[in-house]
């Protein structure tokens, strides 16, 4: 250390490793004196604390070096009151190792006998509860010599005002506890829990103690019956945790036997609750008072009989006193007697000794329930056979409670089928509660397979009861989500019924969103019989299928895969083929229609389940194989032809007026006799020379707009309000209206100027509405939706063009107003609006003005220019260029739901136009599809080609893969494991029972696998 010390600064001497130690803590820690003095000597600093907040000091005190801390402490520089870890000193430290030698050193050199630790622990409760009493001697001796006296530093507290003698008592040191009694110590003393040191002594059963602290106090209250936080007395203590030998003491010491705490207990219902039988006897025996009854109205023979092998753990003698006796039809808060206690609990020694009393069975608790009720209710199946066993008549089975709750519902409500079974064979009817709950209602909400065989093959009729509500067992069973009932009611014939509230219990598993109910019910032979099972009329219960899309896509998809029927060929032989069913996604035609004789009276929107799909976004459905045949069954029914004829007959219109746009020049009057061309001195010159071709377009042209009159007309009565907030109508008759006005001359003369405005008008939403007509197409309609997304973007953010079109408009007027493009308000802020398309004209406007001294703010014009190409070329043409962009992205994203909500929409319209019989012959309830053959004709695959998008067609996922077939080995597994662990714990409980290890045990359903019963304890995920 000399060597390395040599060469180096005095702050090696300090250096810390990775835990804050320096060579001091090192030389501490391994009780090298030599090196502790060199280091000393050469200037290393004996207050520095590691990681764990420990200086040498602290270190040397916890590992006993008495040497090293008399280094320390002759040291100069040490800081004797050093708080370590917790706030310790060293001194403290001493007094918890018991090192004496090392306490009188620390004391010498100064150290401070009242300083705390962060709990207020001085040195003489550490070295009462470490059982010092070296060092308590030295630390009492010492706060005499500096003014504290024995009795006072004895009787110090820390936070929690817990005195040395607490402590004593604690670790069970007796003669720590008298030397602190000597001392002065004040057996009176409370810490916080409001309990002497008794209390503690007297929990811990420690008998010499209490009979050392009993006979110390000579004070004048009844010590022995002094109370604790919760005004229990040492007996409370004794009893509570069986310490037979200290309660006999403390009863011939004169303790109260009859006293009670804060919850109205004496120690014989504290000794009762305990179990603790011998502190029951000798309470018993002294005389203590059994009528005392806690704050729930118990006395002790309400405890007594719940307790294994009851009313045996007495002492015969005592069960023939007339005053016990008396308590057997003693009732506590809720009406409850011990047999009602016995009964839940399942104790039959005690229920058999109740009934030796001639202890009534027909009682009854404030709720109306019976002793069988709580035998019922908990599966005790061998109480309920006692007490059946010498029944008269069966008014006891049957008796409702305060709910009108039979046994025979209690038990089933809790899946006690050996209980449910033993009450059926007894003669328990199938009642109705309160609420019109039968038992399989009961048992049907729980899940109680098991039960509800039992009640089933007992009573098949009782599936069809109804509730107030008029809900079936089936009902409840959905709504609880348990599909093993609904499978077995479907199983046995329960009729499928409407509530009150109109609806099935399809309906409410789909509301609750009860997966594998629906699941079950779907591969159930009576699914088409449920599927049925609906009302038009209802707004919140409707058809299955349109419920089963909003609440669960994914059981949706379930059944359409079941519309998928492949052939058993090849998958790449040429006859392979599919069958698409469309039973589930088609409404029926006739309820689309307004008829004569409306069915049902209500309407439904054609392709209502598809339109359901798209209203909720269910992408996942709508891209089904099943949807998307469904989809182009429609379009090569009737959709290609219907769409052609109407872009057909647009075109008759749209290509005459473009023919008459393009060879006629603009400006010139004309009519179907020629081109009227006017001069300056009004000769009229007739230019003939396409006369018959513009005859015939202006005749195409009025007859198309007279035609588009008609259609809108028509639509004007079938859609009725609808058709008034559609704006591409408001389009559509503009067009024809302009159109008419461009090609009047065939009858009226018409100003030039008026004719050609209206041409402009015409041919330009002509080719504008052209573009919605596009729309319907697949490949290309995609991207007029992000036109017409963008465009609506470009709307909303008018607010701010607006603004500042007029803050730099109006701005360049006043700057400008010299130049021509400046030279109002309109013109510069139309100016200003091409300005913003990056056309500045900055030569023309700013810079030859300048240079020709014309400019009159020459400064403020060059700054507004600044800040004009800050703003709006770059800030704003930017901003717009990003929200575009985002809007792509998202309608690009969406591109597939946007496509076939299109489809859906053409399709939708096109049924609601078209005729009924026409619909019944086109339309196909399935169709059979050859994916390796070409489908259509030429002329719809080169439209389908040219418009159409072209994915890869879905085919039935094939279930073989190595994944799949490795989960489901995995899947098979689990079932076996879970198989042999039921089975297990059967033959576990046929063990205890055959054992007699307990009196009584749970009657659970066979079903219920351990996973249900997690399932049951835990929160309900769904």
């Amino acid at each position: 250390m000399k060597t390395i010390i040599s060469g180096s600064s005095c702050a090696v001497l300090n250096v810390m490793d990775d835990y804050g130690n320096t060579p001091l803590h090192w030389a501490t820690e391994k009780n090298q004196v030599e090196s502790v003095k060199f280091l000393l000597s050469q200037g290393a600093n004996p207050n520095l604390r590691n990681g764990n907040m420990m200086a040498p000091l602290h270190i040397a005190a916890q590992g006993m070096y008495n040497e090293i801390i008399k280094v320390l402490t002759e040291h100069r520089s040490t800081n004797i009151n050093l708080e370590g870890e917790n706030g310790n000193t060293a001194l403290l430290t001493t007094c918890a190792k018991d090192n004496s030698e090392a306490l009188q050193i620390l004391l010498n050199k100064g150290a401070k006998l009242c300083k705390s630790n962060k709990w207020g622990d001085f040195p003489v409760h550490q070295a009462a509860f470490s059982g010092a009493k070296k060092c308590m001697e030295i630390i009492l001796k010492h706060g005499e010599e500096h003014g504290y006296s024995r009795q006072s530093h004895i009787n110090f507290v820390n936070n929690k005002r817990v005195s040395p003698l607490h402590l004593a008592v604690q670790s069970g040191d007796l003669e720590m506890i008298r030397m602190c009694l000597d001392s002065g110590a004040h057996i009176e003393l409370l810490e916080n829990g409001k309990c002497m040191a008794l209390h503690f002594a007297a929990t811990q059963g420690a008998t010499e103690i209490v009979k050392l602290m009993i006979s110390s106090y000579s004070g004048d209250s009844n010590i022995v019956n002094a109370l604790d936080g919760n005004r229990e007395t040492l007996l409370h203590r004794a009893s509570l945790f069986d310490h037979h030998e200290l309660a006999e003491y403390l009863i011939s010491a004169g303790a109260d036997i009859n006293s009670t705490d804060s919850e109205g207990r004496s120690p014989l219902i504290l000794a009762t609750a305990s179990a603790s039988w011998n502190i029951v006897n000798l309470l018993l025996s002294k005389g203590a008072r059994v009528d005392i009854k806690d704050h729930l109205g118990r006395n002790f023979l309400h405890l007594t009989v719940q307790q294994p092998y009851g009313l045996k753990n007495l002492q015969p003698e005592f069960m023939q006193m007339q005053h016990i006796k008396e308590l057997v039809m003693d009732e506590d808060n809720d009406g409850c007697t011990p047999l009602h206690y016995a009964c839940r609990q399942g104790v039959p020694v005690s229920v058999n000794n109740l009934l030796g009393f001639n202890v009534s069975i027909h009682s009854k608790s404030k709720d109306k329930k019976s002793p069988l009720h709580f035998a019922a209710s908990y599966g005790r199946i061998n109480t309920c056979q006692r007490l059946l066993q010498d029944i008269s008549d069966t008014r006891l089975l049957n008796e409702g409670d305060l709910h009108g709750m039979t046994p025979l519902h209690l038990a089933a409500k809790n899946g006690h089928d050996k209980v449910v079974q033993l009450l059926l064979k007894k003669g328990a009817l199938f009642l109705s509660d309160h609420n019109g709950w039968t038992a399989l209602h009961h048992a049907s909400m729980g899940g109680y397979t098991q039960t509800m065989k039992v009640i089933l093959d007992t009573n098949l009729k009782c599936t069809d009861r109804l509730d107030e509500e008029g809900n079936t067992a089936l009902h409840f069973a959905a709504r609880e989500g348990h599909a093993k009932a609904v499978a077995l009611l479907l199983s046995h014939d329960a009729e499928i019924i409407l509530n009150k509230q109109q609806a099935s219990f399809l309906h409410i598993a789909l509301h609750n969103k009860r997966k594998e109910v629906v699941l079950t019910t779907i591969r159930s032979k009576r699914w088409d019989e449920c599927l049925q099972v609906f009302t038009h009329h209802s707004p919140c219960n409707r058809c299955p299928t349109m419920e089963m899309v909003e609440y669960l896509p994914e059981c949706m998809k379930f059944l359409l895969d079941f519309c998928m029927i492949p052939s058993t060929e090849d998958k790449s032989c040429r006859d392979y083929h599919i069958e698409y069913n469309f039973r589930y996604l088609q409404c029926p035609l006739e309820l689309t229609k307004h008829t004569t004789t409306p069915i049902q009276g209500v309407i439904y929107e054609p392709l209502s389940v598809l339109n359901v799909m798209v209203q909720h976004n269910r992408i996942e459905l709508l891209n089904h194989p099943v949807c998307k045949e469904y989809l182009l069954m429609k379009w090569c029914a009737y959709g290609f032809r219907a769409h052609m004829m109407n872009l057909g007959s647009y075109c008759l219109g749209l290509i005459p007026m473009t023919f008459l746009v393009v060879n006629v020049k603009p400006g010139m009057a004309f009519n179907s006799t020629g081109i009227i061309n006017e001069t300056s001195d009004h000769l009229e010159i007739l230019d003939s020379t396409n006369s018959y071709a513009i005859q015939i377009c202006m005749i195409l042209v009025f007859l198309s707009s007279i035609f588009g009159y008609c259609k809108e007309v028509v639509q004007i009565f079938q859609q009725k309000r609808n058709y008034f907030l559609d704006y591409n109508n408001a389009l559509e008759w503009l067009i024809y209206t302009t159109s008419i006005i461009f090609v009047l001359p065939l009858f009226v003369n018409v100003p030039a100027n008026v004719q050609w405005q209206c041409g402009a008008i015409a041919i330009y939403f002509y080719w504008m509405n052209f573009l919605l007509y596009l729309q319907r197409f697949e490949n290309c309609g995609i991207f007029i939706v992000m036109l017409e997304v963008i465009l609506k973007t470009l709307l909303r953010s008018t607010v701010v063009f607006v603004f500042l079109l007029l803050a730099f408009g109006l701005s360049f007027y006043v700057l400008l107003n010299i130049q021509d493009a400046f030279s109002s308000p309109l013109l510069s802020i139309i100016q200003t609006f091409s300005m913003m398309l990056g056309d500045i004209n900055y030569r023309d406007a700013f810079l030859e003005p300048f240079l020709k001294n014309e400019l009159a703010y020459p400064f403020l014009s060059f700054a507004q220019l600044i800040v004009f190409t800050m703003f709006v070329p770059i800030v704003l043409m930017n901003l717009l260029i990003g929200l575009a962009v985002g809007d792509i992205a998202e309608v690009q994203k969406h591109a597939s739901l946007k496509r076939i909500a299109m489809q859906v929409e053409l399709h939708t319209s096109l049924e609601k136009k078209l005729p009924l019989w026409f619909l019944r012959k086109v339309d196909q309830k399935s169709t059979i599809v050859y994916p390796n053959r070409p489908r259509g004709g030429r002329i719809l695959r080169l439209f389908h080609y040219l418009f159409g998008s072209h994915e890869i067609r879905q085919e039935i996922s094939n279930t073989d893969t190595c994944l799949e077939i490795e989960m489901l080995k995995q899947k098979y597994r689990l079932k076996d494991l879970t198989s042999l662990l039921e089975k297990q714990h059967e033959l576990i409980k046929l063990i205890i029972q055959k054992m007699e290890i307990i009196s009584e045990t749970e009657d659970e359903d066979n079903h219920c696998s351990f996973q249900d019963k997690f399932k049951k304890e835990s929160p309900d995920p769904e």
